[in-house]
């Protein structure tokens, strides 16, 4: 395609402008690349997950066995007692003991099982939260570091299409060197922005290669807004807190008096005299009367200890998200505010961009204020795409506030 200047200044900068700003793809694709469709955002959980937890031994079982109906070690008790007198009687005993587990003590043992599969299933939930936390920090984090690398790249290349332009009009002695110098210096400083937003994509992309072991981030990670007005209140941690707190009453429960065992005793007797010989055998049964439910202050006071602690903890978390969602949800209203009056500001700037082909000519001050107001169209575009991606890092953020992963 050859594209005919026009002699006058003014012409000739409006149209190079209009080209390159005719050539600038929507933000919505800026950060994005043909090869982010190889791989879902709904992937990366089992990733991350699988990356991180790999050299730990999933099906490594507790050291502990506990019984159905044994509540401690079985015993033997064995016994010898010899007669000092000529006819008398030597006894001679074997009693084996075992403590069994009483009907109190099985119902909180079952209890105790219960909980503990739903804590695992809470500790997962959790797991998952946390790792959803960690790819969201950095899919959108390298997202909008991407976003500010193009735009970026766009200002370095609107500067140098318009000092070559510039430096054209020099050699043809239609302007000064004072255009020149201010594009130099313009195209420095954009390079100096440009590196230092490289670095941080890089960073953020090797963040992302670390967590999920791939080098192929998602085109679409945008999620819906959580529906609820206070969905953090089912958030895992409250749950995993529930949990150990009715995993505490129950051990404590299970450990008290009412859960002492009952012994069973089977006994072994051999009589042993000059006239006769007798073997006896029989059982005893030992059953603490719990039916008065008596309690050790020890085990009051630690209760009580154990319940002031749950409900701080309880205070204090609910107090923690509700303050984390709150403040999630005052950003997203200013962020969409914000996003209205950017979108005006983006139209009201290219009026103004045309407004000030008016002034150009010989006037160096003029094309100065026209090249500021050039790259203050593209700043503005920029700052409206950011802006856009923040609203969707909000929505991100408020599903991780309210606790539920990707």
């Amino acid at each position: 395609m050859t594209v005919q200047f026009s002699n006058r200044p003014g012409a000739a900068w409006l149209c190079a402008i209009s080209l390159i700003l005719a050539a600038l793809p929507t933000h919505r694709a800026c950060a994005t690349s043909a090869s982010a469709l190889e791989i879902e955002l709904a992937e990366l959980l089992p990733m991350a997950v699988a990356r991180q937890q790999r050299e730990r031994d999933q099906t490594a079982s507790s050291p502990f066995r506990s019984s159905a109906w044994l509540a401690a070690l079985p015993s033997i008790t064995v016994s010898y007692l010899r007669s000092d007198e000529n006819e008398g009687t030597d006894e001679s005993e074997v009693s084996l003991n075992l403590p069994l587990k009483s009907p109190y003590r099985s119902a909180r043992d079952t209890t105790l099982r219960q909980l503990q599969d739903q804590i695992s299933s809470a500790e997962t939930a959790r797991r998952d939260l946390y790792f959803s936390g960690l790819l969201r920090e950095v899919l959108w984090s390298a997202r909008i570091a991407a976003t500010r690398v193009h735009y970026s790249q766009l200002k370095i290349d609107q500067i140098s299409a318009l000092q070559a332009r510039q430096q054209r009009l020099f050699e043809a002695r239609s302007a000064s060197r004072y255009s020149m110098l201010l594009l130099r210096h313009e195209l420095t400083e954009a390079r100096l922005v440009l590196a230092e937003q490289e670095r941080e994509l890089a960073r953020w992309r090797d963040h992302y290669r670390q967590l999920t072991g791939a080098t192929t981030l998602p085109h679409d990670i945008t999620e819906a807004a959580p529906l609820a007005d206070e969905a953090w209140q089912s958030h895992p941690a409250l749950r995993i807190l529930e949990l150990n707190w009715a995993r505490q009453q129950a051990v404590l429960a299970a450990d008290s008096t009412r859960g002492e065992a009952w012994n069973l005793s089977l006994q072994a007797k051999r009589l042993d005299n000059p006239v006769f010989e007798e073997n006896q055998y029989g059982l005893a049964l030992e059953v603490p009367l719990s039916v008065f439910s008596v309690a050790t202050q020890s085990t009051r006071s630690e209760w009580q200890a154990a319940s002031r602690s749950y409900w701080q903890q309880r205070d204090e978390l609910q107090l923690q998200l509700s303050r984390s969602w709150q403040a999630l949800q005052v950003e997203a209203r200013y962020l969409a505010e914000r996003q209205m009056l950017l979108q005006e500001s983006t139209g009201a700037s290219r009026e103004l961009l045309a407004e000030t082909e008016l002034l150009l000519g010989e006037n160096e001050l003029a094309r100065e204020i026209w090249i500021r107001r050039v790259l203050q169209d593209l700043d503005t575009q920029a700052d409206a795409a950011i802006n856009e991606l923040l609203i969707g890092q909000n929505r991100a953020m408020s599903r991780q506030a309210a606790g539920i992963p990707l």
